[in-house]
């Protein structure tokens, strides 16, 4: 019974090993790279896409910028292979507000 289980087991370790979200990379001045990859997780492809955009926007967020230009790409995978989404977007500098009596606010 247990000879039976061992390649299921082997493989779900296998999947489980590439699951995970990257660091973001500079790919070039302004531009960034994110990559989520699903591995063993019953993830739709919303989810993951979305859960990778998220990342991004936070990476923006934590340099006091805003997220513009998003560009999502995936694998396409099916059945057992692990999906994967990648996200590459830049950050721009939040511009301040002007509320109307000369005086700005962040």
């Amino acid at each position: 019974m247990l000879a039976r289980l061992a390649p299921a087991a082997a493989l779900l370790v296998l999947l489980s090993a590439c699951a995970g979200m990257s660091e973001v990379t500079q790919v070039d001045k302004h531009t960034y790279s994110v990559t989520n990859s699903a591995g063993a997780r019953w993830l739709t492809w919303v989810e993951l896409k979305n859960q990778t955009l998220q990342r991004a926007d936070e990476y923006c967020q934590s340099i006091n910028s805003k997220l513009v230009k998003p560009k999502i790409t995936s694998n396409s995978a099916t059945g057992l292979t692990p999906k994967r989404a990648t996200v590459t977007f830049e950050c721009t500098a939040v511009e301040p507000k002007d509320n109307g009596n000369g005086k700005t606010q962040q």
